[in-house]
């Protein structure tokens, strides 16, 4: 979990420096995704297909609303079906429209909801679209959720058996059209899902935004359980094949995706939270204040030696030590014998030295001890401040008058 808070805090730093750069890549590359999924699926106009086209239509997404990304990904669907048949273009047509008004009366602020859940069926990860809504939206999302599965039960009705039935000599226009109107309204895999995604989501958001401890982590997990258990029902109940393991792996790799999103998004450290009381004149106040897990991230500074530079720092110590020896030799075995006498340990006959250095120590020596001592004063003052850090953070919630302020505030609301 550590590193998780670690690469927070990174992310944060990041997107504070490089946040206008950022926002339009990773809406470029989410629409090079989608077009690429939709191209892949329906690949009946091959000029859609070009890697050129994609990219201009990924470019001009970056810079615009995700409403706009949304309009380009219907628009791309249509144009696809015109290589399957006008109808299923004109029946898509109407189809789109109607999502699209309902979209924008309702949920226009949940477009990617919508864009992302297409996605996540295609990757057999289908849970984590209505588990990570029901963590970071509310009900409404819900709603974008549905018009997304939609969308992408449509398009594999035109790639699996439209397709089929547009590539025989005799099209019956009415057999036609009662095949999409079917594979759409009366799809039993579309209906499954559409409950399963509603359900999952607004039991996740209900949890979460219960008065519990780790109603986040158990809202994840709540959701997981519930969209393995209406999947399964309704394969049962309506005789669907499905794949068992498929759907299990997929749910639980959903579940660890929106698990480390809601350290991302909220990450409360539970184990340290406290509870409030307040009171005025009308109103008890009950307040729970939970702290945001955090680390630190002490600035490390590196600095890199050169071999030439040691072997020159090397030289001089020699060189010094040589001169050190044949000029002073006496007093060094004075002091030797000072030190021999008396019994004294490393601490006391480096400050003797220290107050000697002038006249009685060679200088070699003398700047070693001096260097000792700057270095112990740097560890001492570094321990005192962590642990002056570590003070002010288990005595914040005890040294803050959270119910004076709470009354303040009141006061003046």
């Amino acid at each position: 979990m550590t590193i998780f808070l670690e690469l927070k805090e990174k992310l944060k730093e990041i997107y504070a420096e490089y946040g206008t750069y950022i926002l339009p890549a990773a809406k470029f590359l989410l629409a090079l995704a989608v077009f690429q999924s939709i191209n892949h699926t329906l690949n009946y106009v091959p000029a859609l297909g070009n890697i050129f086209i994609v990219l201009i239509l990924s470019l001009i997404c970056a810079i615009i609303p995700l409403n706009g990304m949304v309009f380009f990904a219907m628009a791309l669907i249509l144009l696809q079906c015109t290589g399957v048949h006008l109808l299923a273009a004109a029946f898509g047509a109407v189809l789109f429209l109607a999502l699209w008004v309902l979209y924008l009366r309702f949920a226009s602020g949940e477009a990617l909801a919508l864009v992302l859940t297409p996605l996540a069926f295609a990757l057999h990860i289908p849970a984590a679209v209505p588990i990570a809504f029901g963590l970071v939206g509310g009900p409404v999302s819900a709603l974008s959720v549905a018009c997304g599965l939609v969308v992408y039960y449509f398009i594999r009705l035109i790639g699996e058996r439209i397709v089929v039935l547009a590539a025989g000599e005799d099209i019956n226009m009415l057999d036609f059209v009662r095949a999409l109107a079917e594979g759409v309204f009366q799809n039993e895999a579309l209906l499954v899902a559409l409950i399963c995604c509603t359900v999952t989501l607004l039991v996740v958001n209900l949890i979460r935004t219960l008065e519990v401890d780790y109603d986040w982590q158990i809202s994840v997990i709540a959701g997981g359980i519930a969209y393995i258990v209406i999947q399964l029902a309704g394969a049962l109940f309506l005789e669907m094949r499905i794949s068992v393991p498929v759907l299990l792996i997929g749910t639980v790799v959903s579940c660890l995706i929106c698990y480390v999103l809601q350290l991302f998004v909220f990450g409360g450290d539970y184990s340290r939270s406290k509870m409030f009381r307040f009171q005025d004149d009308e109103y008890y106040y009950y307040v729970k204040a939970i702290p945001k897990m955090a680390v630190s991230n002490p600035n490390r500074t590196i600095k890199n030696i050169s071999e030439e530079a040691a072997e020159e720092e090397t030289g001089r110590s020699e060189e010094k030590d040589a001169a050190a020896e044949s000029g002073n030799g006496s007093e060094t075995g004075t002091v030797s014998g000072q030190v021999e006498e008396t019994g004294k340990d490393a601490a006391d006959f480096g400050s003797a030295a220290h107050t000697e250095q002038s006249g009685e120590l060679p200088e070699v020596l003398a700047d070693v001890i001096r260097r000792y001592d700057v270095r112990q004063e740097a560890e001492e003052q570094t321990t005192a401040e962590s642990e002056q850090e570590e003070k002010i953070k288990e005595e914040y919630f005890q040294s803050v008058d959270f119910e004076e302020k709470l009354t303040d505030t009141l006061k003046h609301l």
